[in-house]
C-alpha cells in the first residue's frame, strides 16, 4: 500500500474520530436516539471532511483554517468524553448520557483554553563539566504565531524576560503561517539579550525566505547547521528534517570546539541519539505539544518515545519542551504550556557527571 493512500487513511480516520463521531454521537444522544446507526453512517464523510480540513490548511483562507482546527479542537476533546459517556447511555438512557457529556464538554473546554493561555515557567537544572560559574537561560519553543495572535507573542516576551536570561534559544516553530509580517514579529526585538534560534517543521512548510527575514529583522539569530560562541558555550542550531539519519554528518561538519561546552537545539527530540553520539552533553528540543490534548499524546509517544520532559543518557541530557504555544486550536487538555528555565550549574572539574534531580 502506497504512503499517500496510507496518509489519506490515517487522516480520513482522525477526521472521524474528532470531526464527526463525537459531535453525531451527542447531537443523537440529545435527542434521545441510539447514535451506533448514525455514527457508521458518518463515516462514510470522513474522506470528503479530511479533503475539506486539507484544503483550508493548504490555502491562504486564514479564518477558514482556524475554524477548522478549532472544530478539530473542540471534536478532540468531546472524544474521550462520549465514550466515557457510552456505559451512561446504554445503562440508563441517551439523554441522560447527552445532557452528562454535554455538561462535562463545556467545561473542558474551558480548562482545556486556560491551559492554553497559561504558560508554565519550569526549572531544568544541568551541571555542566568544565563549567566555571552559573549561567541562566531561557527555552521558548513551538510558540506558533499564526495559530496563536501576535498578542500572544508579548506575553511569552514579557514572562521570558522577568527570568532576567543570559540569552534565549527558541527550538523551533515561532510561527506557522504565510502571512506573518515583521510586524508580527515586533515583540521579539525588545530582548535585552541575544536569541537564538533553529528553525522547525513549521518554518518550513510555509514560505521560508520570507519567514527567516521576518525573524531576522527582530535582531534573532538563526542558527542553520551553523554554532555561535556565547561565553564558554557553542551553541548550535541545526535544521529540522525528516530524517534524523542526516543529523550525524551535519555534526561531524560542524567539528569540535576543545574550549566550549556544547549545547544542541534541533527542533525534533529523535536527533538526541546523533547528538550522544557526538558527544553533546545537552541537546533541546520541542515539537511534541505534549500530545497537546489528551489521548493523542499516546500516538505522539509511539512516534517519540522521549516525548516530554528531561531524559539522561550515557551522561547526556535531552530535554523536550512541550512547547510554549499551540498548534491548531489554542487549547490543551492533559498537557501544559512552558518556558524552560534552564540553569546551568558550575562543576569546574571534568571528572563531574550530570545533575539528575528534575521536578515533575
Amino acid at each position: 500500500m502506497s504512503s499517500s493512500i496510507v496518509w489519506r487513511l490515517a487522516g480520513a480516520a482522525a477526521a472521524w474520530l474528532t470531526l464527526l463521531a463525537p459531535p453525531v454521537t451527542l447531537l443523537c444522544w440529545l435527542a434521545g436516539l441510539a447514535a451506533l446507526p448514525y455514527v457508521l453512517v458518518s463515516l462514510l464523510l470522513s474522506p470528503l471532511i479530511f479533503g475539506q480540513v486539507m484544503g483550508a490548511l493548504r490555502g491562504n483562507a486564514t479564518r477558514l483554517k482556524h475554524r477548522w482546527m478549532l472544530a478539530f479542537g473542540c471534536g478532540a476533546v468531546l472524544l474521550p468524553l462520549t465514550v466515557l459517556g457510552t456505559p451512561v447511555a446504554m445503562v440508563f438512557s441517551p439523554r441522560t448520557a447527552g445532557l452528562l457529556v454535554l455538561v462535562l464538554w463545556v467545561v473542558a473546554l474551558v480548562h482545556a483554553r486556560r491551559q492554553a493561555e497559561h504558560i508554565d515557567n519550569v526549572t531544568l537544572a544541568v551541571t555542566l563539566p568544565g563549567l566555571a560559574e552559573d549561567l541562566r537561560f531561557v527555552q521558548l519553543s513551538d510558540i506558533h504565531v499564526g495559530s496563536r495572535e501576535p498578542g500572544f507573542l508579548e506575553r511569552v516576551v514579557d514572562q521570558a524576560m522577568a527570568h532576567q536570561p543570559a540569552f534565549v534559544v527558541i527550538t523551533g516553530d515561532l510561527l506557522d503561517e504565510s502571512r506573518i509580517e515583521r510586524d508580527d514579529l515586533t515583540a521579539l526585538s525588545r530582548f535585552d539579550c541575544p536569541v537564538y534560534l533553529c528553525i522547525g517543521n513549521h518554518e518550513r512548510y510555509v514560505d521560508l525566505d520570507k519567514a527567516l527575514d521576518a525573524i531576522a529583522h527582530q535582531g534573532v539569530t538563526i542558527l542553520r547547521d551553523d554554532s555561535i560562541v556565547h561565553g564558554p558555550l557553542r551553541i548550535i542550531g541545526v535544521d529540522d528534517r525528516d530524517r534524523p539519519d542526516e543529523l550525524p554528518g551535519v555534526l561531524t561538519a560542524l567539528g569540535k570546539d576543545a574550549e566550549r561546552i556544547d549545547v544542541l537545539l534541533y527542533h525534533r527530540p529523535d536527533g538526541w541519539s546523533a547528538a550522544r553520539a557526538a558527544g553533546i552533553p545537552l541537546t533541546l528540543s520541542g515539537h511534541t505539544h505534549g500530545g497537546q490534548i489528551w489521548p493523542f499524546g499516546l500516538l505522539v509517544k509511539r512516534q517519540y518515545p522521549e516525548m516530554t520532559g528531561r531524559f539522561d543518557r550515557d551522561d547526556k541530557t535531552l530535554y523536550v519542551s512541550a512547547g510554549t504555544g499551540t498548534w491548531g486550536p489554542a487549547l490543551r487538555l492533559g498537557t501544559r504550556s512552558e518556558m524552560t528555565i534552564v540553569e546551568l550549574l558550575a562543576s569546574p572539574s571534568l571528572a563531574s557527571g550530570y545533575s539528575s534531580g528534575f521536578p515533575p
